[in-house]
């Protein structure tokens, strides 16, 4: 297992062959996922993960005692919910994530860095799989997804993994990967009782790209994104999306301000205290989530929910898109997917869309999901001129139920 998390990591036999490729997603259903390839995707772990996570590793304790995670044995529930919350801190002060690594839409893993630079910098790795999956060449092809997104989506220069010295199986998978041994750290770890040395391989973009690195096909959406077909995701923003979104707000400016009054003030530094102070924070905190609508791999709007009350559960959906995306069905399609993930992943009770009465197109999006009209607040918003009314639709848990079923779909 690597030194830091750990995995093991080898090539099966034809015997072995696992079956038919994977037809589904590579990731659970409403995940905000990276997906790195046909069969393998990284979910960011929300704080509603931690008992499963700590399920997962108490079922795997002794396999993961045994390949040097010390940390395992005495692992309580307590202190997987601060794991998580620690890798999501992480990805709030954009320095590192910490992620489930899915095989066919399952998690059977951990990936995560423990720390990330910006562009010419680097990150180290750290990972451990379940027994059940070990031998499929997971983690060889889960790094080489993750090669592009580190090299060509971040412009990063460097990566490293740290491993146990003296543990063949992980030895093996970075010489497949073809990183270079870079250094010894003696007696910097407990392997059981004893102490270990800590090995660590390093890989440079230089060394990745003449070794075929890169790829013809896009770059798949570089960030934790939440799919919604071929051609939209709902992504996860990052202090770097600053620029984009801030401009796509400045030339939808006018327009965007008739019904969202902070959109005809909004600076580009407000723009990043929105990232840093609300988008990231609330992935952080479990307060609802502010996320970016891309389709075919281009900035278009935002959608989120917002106004969270954990008691009752319940939340608002809000929403806006740049004028040459309309007339696509895209948001329509995007807050559908918003109020699956609500309510079969984040357990609300109630999500409700409230727009200005005289937001014809607005209102018409919760009407064609079929949410229910449940009235009008008066002079419940100020838009920055005048007091304006509300009309509030809502959806019930058992109302979305219902609909799904209608329409054939799982509810997961």
């Amino acid at each position: 297992m690597s030194g830091r998390h750990g995995g093991r990591d080898r090539p099966r036999t034809g015997a072995e062959d696992p079956g038919p490729a994977w037809a589904g997603d590579p990731a659970p259903p409403h995940a905000f996922a990276l997906r790195l390839d046909d069969e393998l995707a990284l979910r960011l772990r929300e704080r509603h993960h931690a008992r499963e996570l700590y399920a997962r590793i108490d079922a795997e304790r002794d396999h993961l005692v045994a390949g040097t995670l010390t940390w395992a044995r005495d692992l309580t529930p307590e202190d997987a919910e601060r794991m998580v919350v620690t890798g999501l801190d992480q990805f709030r002060r954009g320095d590192g994530w910490q992620a489930d690594l899915c095989w066919r839409g399952r998690a059977v893993g951990s990936l995560g860095l423990h720390f990330l630079d910006g562009p010419g910098g680097s990150t180290e790795v750290g990972y451990w799989l379940q027994r059940d999956v070990e031998g499929r060449g997971l983690v060889t092809r889960a790094m080489r997804g993750l090669h592009r997104h580190f090299f060509e989506g971040r412009g990063l220069e460097h990566v490293a993994i740290g491993t146990v010295r003296g543990n063949d199986r992980s030895e093996a998978v970075v010489r497949r990967l073809g990183y270079r041994p870079e250094a010894v750290l003696r007696h910097a770890l407990l392997v059981g009782d004893d102490p270990g040395d800590l090995a660590f391989y390093g890989l440079l973009r230089s060394e990745w790209a003449a070794d075929g690195g890169g790829g013809r096909d896009p770059l798949p959406l570089p960030r934790f994104a939440l799919r919604v077909d071929d051609e939209l995701r709902l992504g996860l923003l990052e202090r770097g999306d600053a620029d984009a979104l801030h401009a796509l707000i400045e030339r939808d400016r006018e327009r965007l301000a008739r019904w969202l009054p902070w959109a005809g003030s909004q600076t580009l530094e407000g723009t990043r205290g929105f990232i840093e102070g609300r988008a990231l924070a609330a992935i952080a905190q479990a307060d609802g989530f502010e996320i970016g609508v891309w389709w075919r791999g281009r900035l278009v709007g935002m959608v989120g929910i917002h106004a969270v009350r954990h008691h009752p559960r319940r939340g608002s959906i809000g929403y806006w898109l740049a004028a040459d995306a309309e007339g696509h069905g895209l948001m329509t399609r995007a807050v559908r997917a918003v109020l699956a993930k609500g309510f079969a992943d984040l357990g609300f009770e109630r999500l409700d869309i409230r727009a200005d009465v005289d937001n014809a197109r607005s209102r018409a999006l919760p009407e064609r999901l079929g949410l229910r009209l449940e009235g009008v607040l008066r002079r419940a918003f100020f838009d920055g001129r005048r007091y304006a009314d509300q009309a509030v639709y809502g959806l019930l848990r058992e109302e979305w139920t219902s609909s799904v079923t209608l329409r054939g779909e799982h509810i997961t």
